[in-house]
């Protein structure tokens, strides 16, 4: 560690950074085989913390994120919009649908490597400054789609579907909302969400829709009216992402822009 500390341009401000992630990993020895066995992690560690005290606070909250630094290609080389969706979508195929606790981890550590990944190359210069805040929009959008699909199912397997209005079928919304098809339900994204202007600690603006009647009732055995079921949803969506777990918190959420 020190000599991988010494070849960076500040040693003395690196070295001080990198303790900080040492204590941080005191007694999990499985980080420091991982580092011990892969120098090559261990210097694009010392160069990030020494370009950057937040890559360093961010490892040290999350090293598990540690194993995206094993290969350049991708640490350098963050995924397009499509097949940032699809890896998040694969991830949690392979959690069982009733775990909510494990869904919840995955959305949190794939945020935390992902948001390594674009500080990775925007500090490498592989990824310019304009569209660091596509890629972390992008990368909140992947998130709020699979908070809301995890919220949906569960909601649905418990009181079943609601009474909708809007038919089922594809709707592309191209004024910064997420829309999710067959739910009757879209989330807006205000200021730097909606702007697609997010920065690495932003939280999220956004305003809940839905498109249901009211007074419909849902399908389960234990039904309820629509307006409890999207109201439910809504909350369910907020505890995804706010909660704190063993991996942290996904997003600050701000729902005060629109009451009603």
């Amino acid at each position: 560690l020190i000599r991988a500390v010494s070849e960076t341009k500040a040693p003395s401000k690196t070295l001080e950074r990198m303790l900080g992630f040492v204590r941080a990993i005191m007694g999990r020895t499985v980080y420091f085989v991982l580092l011990y066995e892969n120098l090559g992690a261990l210097k694009q560690l010392c160069f990030l913390c020494s370009e950057s005290p937040w890559v360093s606070k961010h490892i040290a909250k999350s090293p598990v994120i540690l194993d995206e630094l094993l290969d350049p290609r991708t640490l350098f080389n963050p995924p397009n919009k499509l097949e940032l969706e699809d890896e998040l979508r694969q991830q949690l195929l392979r959690i069982p649908e009733d775990d909510l606790e494990a869904q919840m981890n995955c959305l949190r550590t794939f945020k935390q490597s992902h948001m390594l990944r674009v500080a990775a190359s925007e500090i490498g210069s592989h990824l310019p400054l304009m569209k660091v805040s596509d890629y972390l929009t992008w990368l909140a959008e992947a998130i709020l789609a699979q908070s809301v699909s995890i919220a949906w199912r569960n909601l649905v397997h418990k009181h079943g579907l609601p009474a909708s209005k809007t038919p089922e079928g594809n709707e592309e919304l191209g004024d910064g909302s997420v829309s999710f098809v067959g739910q009757g339900f879209a989330i807006i994204g205000y200021g730097k969400l909606g702007g697609i202007e997010l920065g690495y600690g932003s939280d999220l603006d956004m305003v809940f829709l839905y498109d249901a009647d009211d007074y419909g009732m849902t399908q389960g055995d234990k039904s309820i009216n629509n307006q409890t079921f999207y109201m439910r949803l809504g909350q369910r969506i907020i505890h995804i992402l706010s909660a704190q777990t063993t991996q942290g918190t996904l997003y600050e959420t701000d729902m005060r822009l629109r009451p009603s």
